[in-house]
């Protein structure tokens, strides 16, 4: 049934990319100020790339990573308040005197960090009036930025761990937190590495990196090849708008780094179409929000957070990537199914001609692969660290991308919006990332991450199940709201040791955290990326989350198969194990995906559709090494059960196929 009436978002018909909604809600300078606006947006990630490519080293300076970071913040909050209206109703031509007082407290700030940290490093555990000052200053900054970007719940939350740090020694049993003074605290969370200049060194390295190159690449026409590709591929075939949109937005995924921007920038193009070919709006934004969040967990390029993993697990990108590829795969090939059985269903044919790119593509689309085989080749043969790879990668794209002709023009313009808009996407992410670092720094400070893993170890009475159930659950609350890099690095330093402790191996405890974290991007009630794509599609954000949920299933099982089954993670010294374990489950995700969906060669009936479900769900049932012979007689019961079924429904098909055919014979006759 088509969707009438729908007003999709508008194009930027230069570049092919959605116009901004956050561009209206900002503030919008004119004169000297939207000099000084567009400026200190385009030193952020210049700064950046001077730092991460030693330059200061080059020319005999020599200073601590703090001193860089307190740049960036500097420069980060001065830009939110500069940029960003205290609320939705504020005026957007002019910079109100408040603001402008916020964006001149973020120079000192920030920039006494700059200008003392060779001297705090000596003397870290010193509590002066000018650090507890100061030190005040940026913490209430902060709070505001975020509030800013983000809405009150998130302020909410680290106003309610700050009050943890001074008062969580009053609590009872093993939520009692350490003493500690309002003076310590804030010099702690200000000047102390482990706590708020943690995170935000990791935003102003790995992050910075890799939306650099993202935005390099989309503004030089790279995003906009990959989704001419996706179309290329798959738009011809049955259910075509939504698999390319499946594999364009995952592909774009790869470049923005974000499920929100993804959805918006790969939705406004496929969601129309989508609708066209008659998908239901709700199932259209599904299919974006979750391949738009899932992109982060594909390899070769998972996003930011991957890079972040292989830092806390001490190990290779390349181990992450081999880690992460099984599950990955499995997840899409769910999806994939979904939709083309969906599309069966609903009788959806591929896109006509008419909306198909031509061939042609192929002879400007090519120069994005090299693009990304240098990114791949410098991290996993040349291993250098993925903030230098981020920066080498966007430096050598440039080129690249223009030697096709639709990377060429206006080069200082979109060498200057990809500054900017890596400057914008620092902005949003910093002040969230500088909150999340207080609550990872207060949860070091106070004990409070050793004792949610004790109390979460004791709820769970070395039951690993319920541990994980737990965890599951803290993982997706502890990641709504919040971009995949602060929620993965909150989760991971409170979640991760209790999963630990109980013999988890520490890639697949990693790997746990980080799919429930991302799964909140489309579970309600938060939804961030429904909500970005309801705008698209017009319909209810909540309806889109529940569709989500159904079509993202297999991310709330994946993350407990390879719990208890690393062999998905390709971890162990059994082959055949792991062999068997990757069989199964890819068969399992076809029997779910018919289950789910409710159609295989005809619509399935309830009944049968439950037990297509159990068939899937025995054959993705774990084989762990110990208890082999019992996890494969399961899945030995669950795919002799989807053979009868699947042979049950072919039968059906044939007798009521053969039965059509009489009664039109029939009917012809007379």
């Amino acid at each position: 049934m088509l969707i009438k009436n729908r007003k999709p978002k508008p194009l930027d018909k230069t570049k092919g990319q959605v116009i901004d909604n956050e561009k209206k809600s900002s503030i919008s300078l004119s004169g000297p100020l939207g000099v000084v606006q567009r400026v200190i947006m385009c030193l952020i990630p210049i700064i950046g790339v001077f730092f991460i490519l030693n330059v200061h080293m080059y020319l005999g300076w020599y200073f601590y990573t703090e001193q860089y970071v307190g740049v960036i913040i500097t420069l980060i909050l001065a830009a939110t308040f500069l940029s960003t209206p205290v609320s939705k109703h504020s005026q957007r031509k002019h910079l109100p005197w408040y603001d402008m007082i916020l964006a001149l407290l973020a120079l000192p700030a920030g920039l006494y960090l700059t200008w003392q940290y060779p001297n705090i490093a000596v003397k870290l555990g010193e509590i002066t009036p000018e650090r507890v000052v100061i030190g005040m200053i940026m913490i209430l900054l902060v709070l505001e930025a975020m509030r800013r970007v983000a809405g009150w719940v998130l302020v909410i939350v680290v106003g309610v761990f700050i009050l943890y740090g001074r008062f969580g020694y009053f609590l009872p049993g093993a939520l009692q937190g350490l003493p500690m003074s309002w003076e310590k605290l804030v010099v702690y969370l200000y000047v102390d590495p482990n706590s708020m200049l943690n995170l935000i060194t990791l935003a102003a390295g790995i992050a910075l990196a890799f939306i650099l190159f993202g935005q390099v690449m989309i503004m030089f026409g790279g995003g906009k090849h990959l989704n001419d590709v996706a179309l290329l591929a798959l738009g011809r075939f049955r259910g075509g708008a939504a698999k390319s949109a499946i594999l364009g937005t995952s592909l774009i995924g790869t470049l923005t780094g974000g499920a929100v921007p993804t959805a918006l920038l790969s939705g406004s193009v496929t969601i129309p179409m989508m609708l066209r070919s008659g998908y239901s709006p709700s199932m259209a934004g599904a299919i974006v929000s979750v391949s738009a969040s899932g992109s982060n967990i594909m390899p070769p390029v998972m996003g930011v957070v991957a890079f972040l993993m292989a830092e806390y697990l001490g190990v290779s990108y390349a181990d992450v990537v081999i880690a992460a590829i099984v599950p990955a795969l499995l997840f899409y090939i769910v999806c994939f199914l979904q939709v083309d059985l969906e599309a069966a269903k609903l009788g959806i044919r591929g896109l006509p001609k008419s909306e198909l790119p031509t061939k042609e593509v192929l002879r400007e689309a090519w120069v994005v692969a090299p693009c990304l085989v240098i990114l791949v080749y410098v991290l996993i043969i040349l291993r250098l660290s993925a903030t230098t790879a981020g920066v080498i990668s966007a430096i050598t794209a440039l080129p690249l991308l223009m030697i096709v002709k639709t990377g060429r023009g206006n080069f200082k313009k979109r060498i200057l919006d990809s500054l900017e808009t890596t400057g914008g996407l620092m902005v949003n992410l910093g002040a969230i990332i500088a909150g999340a670092g207080i609550i990872v720094g207060i949860a070091n400070v106070s004990g409070f991450g050793f004792n949610v893993a004790y109390a979460l170890v004791s709820v769970g009475q070395n039951n690993l199940l319920l541990l994980l159930l737990l965890a599951a659950i803290a993982s997706i609350i502890l990641g709504m709201g919040m971009p995949s890099v602060p929620a993965y690095a909150l989760v991971a330093t409170l979640v991760a040791p209790a999963l630990e402790q109980l013999g988890v191996t520490p890639m697949a405890a990693h790997l746990f955290i980080f799919y429930f974290s991302m799964v909140s991007n489309w579970t309600p009630p938060v939804a961030f990326a429904c909500f970005a794509v309801s705008t698209i599609s017009g319909d209810n954000p909540f309806r889109t989350g529940f569709v989500s949920m159904r079509l993202g299933l297999l991310a709330y099982i994946l993350p407990f198969l390879f719990v208890y089954s690393p062999a998905l993670l390709l971890i162990g010294d059994n082959l055949s194990i792991i062999i068997l374990s990757i069989s199964t489950a890819i068969v399992g995700t076809i029997i779910l995906a018919v289950g789910l969906i409710g159609y295989l060669f005809r619509n399935v009936p309830i009944v049968r559709r439950v037990l297509f479900c159990i068939a899937g769900c025995f054959l993705l049932f774990p084989i762990v090494e110990s208890t082999a012979l019992h996890c494969i007689l399961v899945n030995v019961v669950g795919l002799i059960l989807a053979v009868l079924l699947t042979l049950w429904e072919l039968h059906s098909y044939r007798s009521t196929t053969m039965s059509f055919s009489k009664e039109h014979i029939a009917v012809e006759k007379q």
